[in-house]
């Protein structure tokens, strides 16, 4: 697997750099919600999407369009 590390992030493969994506904090700001709430109510919730990268156990990213879809209801 190629890892790069930029300053603020660390990437797996061109492919999933280019992906937009979001952590955590990212959907709790998208949603209006604390990160807190995410991580232990929303992302274990069966209808939520699956995360598209996991890190580790603590750090997992979701496609922004697969949130944004989930939102939307679809």
């Amino acid at each position: 697997m190629n890892c790069t590390t930029t300053p603020a992030t660390t990437t797996h493969s061109t492919m999933a750099s280019s992906v937009p994506r979001l952590d955590t904090a990212g959907i709790a700001a998208l949603l209006g919600l604390s990160r807190e709430h995410v991580t232990d109510r929303l992302t274990k919730r069966v209808d939520f999407p699956k995360p598209y990268i996991n890190v580790s156990r603590r750090t997992r990213y979701w496609r922004t369009s697969d949130v944004l879809a989930w939102m939307r209801g679809k």
